[in-house]
């Protein structure tokens, strides 16, 4: 794995994880309809792009790319929708498990020709899905007249400009070793 992507992916999991942990902590200040829209665009999103990231590593093998993909999904969207309810558990949990089988398929359709263009768009909805869904929280909490450390509120465009420039200065994700297998014109 690339350090690129693995940066990309590091970071996308600590802005998972922070906001199910903040869910955790402020669960009761939280209102069920942001509980529900938390975890099913958690469950959905990360099975999107773990699912195309494992479409494309693993091209050509649909099943187990969809397998992973729906299992990290169904994962994520259950723990995001566990301190909430029933209702969210199951909602979060159909949500990733849709997401990881359309990112695998994605990640199967994807010409290799430029698989890093769609990578990077992953990507890049990804985090601002996240920053949405961060702040929709904060806010939810915000108005209980509760104080949060760290804020996504406070300084939206930094991390907008942030990733932005991440998005741009990226080149060449090496996700796949491709042999060019394809190419060879025997005549």
């Amino acid at each position: 794995m690339s350090p690129i992507l693995f940066l990309l992916l590091t970071i996308c999991m600590i802005q998972v994880i922070s906001v199910i942990l903040v869910s955790i902590v402020y669960r009761k200040h939280v209102q069920s309809m942001h509980g529900m829209i938390l975890s099913m665009t958690l469950g959905m999103m990360t099975g999107l792009l773990f699912g195309t990231l494992l479409g494309l590593h693993l091209n050509g093998d649909l099943f187990t790319s969809t397998v992973i993909s729906m299992l990290i999904g169904f994962s994520i969207g259950f723990l995001a929708g566990l301190p909430f309810s029933l209702f969210t558990v199951i909602e979060g949990s159909v949500s990733g498990i849709m997401g990881g089988m359309m990112g695998a398929m994605l990640g199967e359709m994807i010409p290799m020709s430029n698989p890093d263009a769609m990578i990077k768009l992953m990507f890049f909805f990804t985090f601002m899905i996240l920053l949405l869904v961060s702040y929709l929280i904060e806010t939810s909490i915000i108005s209980k007249k509760l104080n949060l450390p760290i804020l996504v509120s406070n300084h939206p465009y930094l991390y907008i400009i942030v990733i932005t420039v991440i998005f741009f200065l990226i080149k060449d994700i090496s996700i796949i070793g491709i042999e060019n297998e394809h190419n060879h014109n025997s005549f």
